[in-house]
C-alpha cells in the first residue's frame, strides 16, 4: 500500500512539472574531461629547514556529467560531477641529487553546483558564463603510496569559474564545449606525521566535451 501511494505520488507531481514546463528546461549531459593542475596562486614550492619542498598532481581525464535548469531567459544553475585517477606528489629536497619522494594515488570525485549566466545567442549556438563552487573527495587506492602510515580520504572545498558554449543540432540533441577553472586545497590525506600538509591552493584546468540532452 505505501508502494503503490509513493507510486501515485511520483507519477502526479511529474505530471505538474511536465504541465508547469519545468520538464521541458532540464538538460543532461555526460561526456569527458581533463583534469590539469596548474601552478598555484602562491607558490608549489617551500622552504623548511633549508629543503625544498614541491606538491604537484599528475594530470588525468575523467568521466563527467551534468544536469542543468533553466529558469529565466538567462539563468540556469547546473550541478556536476566528475570522476577520475590522479597522483598526488610530495617531493623533499636538499639539494639537486639528494631527496625524498613520496607519493599517493587516489581516485577522485568532484561535486560541483554552479549558476549560469546565458549569454546572447541563437538557436543553435548557445554561449555562457559560470561561477559556483563545491568539493573534491580524495580517495586513496590501496597499495598506491608510498608514505610511511596509510593515507586517508580527504575532502577539500573549491571555487569554480569558467565558460562554454551549448551548440544544438537538433531540438533534443547537443554539444557541449566547456572550460571551468577550479581552485582548491591541496589534500593532506590526514599524514601528521607525513609532508603532505602544504595547505596550497592550487589552480586546476578543466576542459570538457559533452554529448548533451535537452528534455
Amino acid at each position: 500500500m505505501k508502494f503503490k501511494l509513493i507510486l501515485i505520488t511520483v507519477l502526479a507531481f511529474g505530471s505538474m512539472a511536465h504541465a508547469q514546463g519545468i520538464v521541458s528546461n532540464i538538460s543532461i549531459g555526460a561526456g569527458f574531461q581533463g583534469i590539469f593542475p596548474a601552478g598555484t596562486f602562491t607558490k608549489n614550492t617551500l622552504e623548511a629547514n633549508g629543503a625544498a619542498n614541491t606538491q604537484s598532481t599528475t594530470s588525468s581525464v575523467g568521466a563527467v556529467a551534468d544536469a542543468r535548469y533553466d529558469f529565466g531567459r538567462h539563468s540556469a544553475v547546473g550541478l556536476a560531477v566528475t570522476i577520475n585517477r590522479s597522483s598526488e606528489l610530495f617531493f623533499q629536497g636538499n639539494g639537486f641529487n639528494s631527496g625524498t619522494f613520496t607519493r599517493v594515488l587516489s581516485n577522485n570525485a568532484e561535486v560541483i553546483g554552479t549558476y549560469i549566466f546565458r549569454l546572447p545567442s541563437n538557436d543553435r549556438v548557445k554561449p555562457y558564463a559560470m561561477f559556483g563552487g563545491g568539493m573534491v573527495r580524495f580517495s586513496p587506492v590501496d597499495g598506491g603510496f608510498t608514505t610511511g602510515s596509510n593515507p586517508s580520504a580527504d575532502t577539500k572545498a573549491a571555487f569554480a569559474y569558467g565558460f562554454g558554449t551549448d551548440l544544438k543540432f537538433s531540438d533534443h540533441w547537443g554539444v557541449r564545449l566547456q572550460y571551468r577553472g577550479l581552485v582548491r586545497t591541496a589534500p593532506d590525506f590526514k599524514l601528521a606525521s607525513e609532508p603532505f600538509g602544504t595547505q596550497l591552493h592550487t589552480h586546476v584546468a578543466e576542459p570538457s566535451l559533452q554529448l548533451v540532452y535537452h528534455f
